[in-house]
């Protein structure tokens, strides 16, 4: 069984995905559960899930972790490749 060699240019993209997405995850729930649950009105989750998604803090956080995976994409990738 052979093993899948990614390219450095490939780990990058997948680190700043990565990173991106557990970023924004973290950040939603989190704030949904903090801002919208357990206040007794039906609507109130949905309310705080809109107040999130249209925060601007939300997106750059998250781009902040992209940017974060994607540089630890090009470490490992630039350590895999000095060992060749």
């Amino acid at each position: 069984m052979s093993r899948i060699v990614r390219s450095t240019p490939e780990l990058v993209v997948a680190g700043a995905l990565g990173g991106g997405l557990i970023v924004w995850v973290i950040v939603v729930f989190g704030s949904v559960l903090l801002t919208g649950a357990g206040t007794g009105d039906f609507l109130d989750p949905y309310r705080a899930l809109g107040r999130v998604l249209a925060t601007g803090s939300t997106w750059l956080i998250s781009a902040g972790g992209a940017v974060v995976g994607g540089v630890v994409g090009a470490v490992v990738g630039g350590s895999r490749d000095k060992k060749k």
